[in-house]
């Protein structure tokens, strides 16, 4: 459960941040815009690892 909460958090943090710099650099639409494609990239990089942990897992207990 706790490394749940880390990558949720990880995931909002790089969005805030995404956001901060794109409303710098563009204005409010290219910060939205940044931090969604920011929090897409980060959830999907976090379930590929959660499902390249369980195959993982899946192989050591057909060994």
């Amino acid at each position: 459960m706790n490394r749940l909460i880390a990558e949720s958090l990880a995931c909002i943090v790089m969005a805030a941040l995404f956001f901060m710099c794109g409303c710098l650099l563009g204005g409010v639409r290219l910060g939205v815009f940044s931090a969604t494609l920011s929090l897409s990239s980060s959830l999907g990089y976090y379930n590929g690892m959660r499902e390249g942990e369980k195959n993982e897992r899946d192989k050591q207990r057909i060994k």
